[in-house]
């Protein structure tokens, strides 16, 4: 296997082990994987780097470069993604450019099967549009999703997976509607920029889902396991 993790699935094992599947700040928490996201600087992907990297929405203003660098360390195996790339309707980044630029990171994550970690801002219509047009061969993960019912199963409807984040915590948060009902093998969690920990947000998304936290860091291993892992044996 070329893209060994750093443990491999096993129940009497995995309950010690929680997943963050996206972080721009790894907090080095004991027994967690974290998925470290770079947007730039992708030199740092070398050797005991965990995580995945790609051309943020916000920052192409040097894509050209950018991407010639992307396709250099993208390969290396601790690179387990693309990501995060997508389309973002709130930035000030041309939107043809957005497009291009995505639809090239789509390409280059089929032909490293590798799978695709997604920033999307009100442009959910048009994400899918985009999918229909250039489909993913690879599992495609909306990170930091913190919409309603209707877009989420549009999304899971084809085929995608969730990432839930700090929005979870909120009282009352509109998003828990969301995390009770997804199937359990069709979501993950992470911090992203926020400093609250990853063991929180397990915390509060088995509340939500009345489980405990045990079984539910059993099954987001075998996500990952599933997802990740599966297209590199």
């Amino acid at each position: 296997m070329s893209n060994q993790l750093p443990f491999v699935y096993s129940p009497q094992r995995a309950r010690y082990l929680y997943i963050n599947i996206h972080t721009h700040h790894p907090q080095h928490t004991p027994h967690t994987l974290e998925l470290h996201s770079l947007y730039h600087g992708f030199s740092r992907a070398g050797q005991g780097f965990t995580g995945s990297i790609g051309l943020h929405p916000w920052h192409l203003e040097q894509h050209t470069q950018l991407f010639t660098e992307l396709q250099q360390y993208a390969g290396l195996p601790g690179v387990v993604a693309i990501g995060e790339c997508g389309l973002d309707k709130v930035c000030n980044t041309d939107w043809a450019l957005q497009m291009t630029v995505f639809r090239q990171q789509i390409t280059l994550a089929n032909h490293l099967r590798k799978p695709l970690i997604i920033h999307c801002v009100r442009a959910y219509s048009e994400l899918l549009a985009v999918f229909k047009e250039q489909p993913a061969q690879v599992p495609v993960i909306i990170h930091g999703f913190n919409k309603g019912g209707q877009v989420a199963q549009q999304l899971l409807d084809a085929g995608m997976h969730l990432s839930f984040g700090a929005a979870v915590m909120a009282v009352d948060a509109p998003i828990a509607a969301v995390v009770k009902a997804i199937p359990p093998h069709r979501f993950f969690m992470e911090t992203d920029d926020s400093p609250v920990s990853i063991a929180d947000i397990y915390q509060k998304v088995a509340s939500i889902r009345e489980t405990t936290v045990e079984a539910l860091i059993l099954q987001q291993q075998q996500n990952y396991n599933n997802v990740f892992t599966a297209l590199q044996s």
